[in-house]
C-alpha cells in the first residue's frame, strides 16, 4: 500500500466514524418542575406526511415508535393506548442534506529518482468536502393540554441504502440516546 493511499483511507474512515455519531441535546422548563409523570399515550397515530418519501415510510414509523415505546417502558412509564396517560408523546422526523467541510490542510513530499539522478519536491494544499444525508428525529413530551414538558432531538448520518436490520439498529439506537436525557437530571 502507497502512503498515499493508506492516508486517504485513513481520512475517509475518520470521516465516516465522525459522522456516524448520535448528537443529542434537550429542551424544558428550567422553572418548571416537571410533574410526576406514570402513564403516557401516542398523541397521534402517526407522524405528519412530510412530502418526502424516505421519511414518509409506514415501516419507518413502526420501528420509531416501536423503540419510543420500548425505551419509556424500561424507564418505568406505562403505555395507555385506549386510556389519558399522564402525558402524551409525539415525534416529527427529517431527512436533510448536508454538507461537511474539513479545513485547509498541507502536504510536502520528496522524491528521489534512479541512481541520485533527478529529484523532485511536491507541495499541495487543499480541502475535502463531502455531502451525506443526516436524519433529525425530535421527540415531544406534551401534557393533556397540549403544553410542551420536554423536548428530545437527535441527529444521525444515515447510510444511503441499507438493509432493513440496519435500519432497525440506526433507529433503536437514535431513540435511546435521546430518552436516556428523559427525566431531566437523572
Amino acid at each position: 500500500m502507497t502512503r498515499s493511499y493508506l492516508i486517504a483511507l485513513l481520512l475517509l474512515i475518520s470521516t465516516i466514524v465522525a459522522c456516524s455519531s448520535v448528537r443529542v441535546s434537550q429542551d424544558y422548563n428550567l422553572a418548571k418542575p416537571l410533574p410526576v409523570l406514570k402513564s403516557y399515550r401516542w398523541l397521534t397515530a402517526q407522524q405528519t406526511t412530510t412530502g418526502d418519501v424516505r421519511v414518509d415510510n409506514p415501516l419507518l414509523n413502526e420501528r420509531i415508535r416501536r423503540a419510543i415505546d420500548r425505551v419509556l417502558q424500561e424507564k418505568g412509564y406505562q403505555a395507555e393506548p385506549t386510556g389519558r396517560g399522564d402525558f402524551q408523546v409525539a415525534y416529527q422526523y427529517s431527512i436533510s442534506r448536508t454538507l461537511r467541510y474539513d479545513d485547509v490542510s498541507g502536504t510536502v513530499g520528496f522524491g528521489v529518482g534512479t541512481y541520485g539522478r533527478h529529484g523532485g519536491v511536491a507541495v499541495g494544499t487543499g480541502h475535502h468536502v463531502s455531502q451525506y444525508d443526516e436524519g433529525l428525529l425530535v421527540i415531544d413530551l406534551t401534557d393533556n393540554q397540549g403544553n410542551l414538558l420536554w423536548r428530545g432531538q437527535g441527529t444521525r448520518y444515515l447510510p444511503r441504502h441499507p438493509k432493513p436490520e440496519k435500519t432497525e439498529k440506526i433507529y433503536n439506537e437514535l431513540v435511546e440516546k435521546i430518552l436516556a436525557q428523559f427525566p431531566p437530571g437523572k
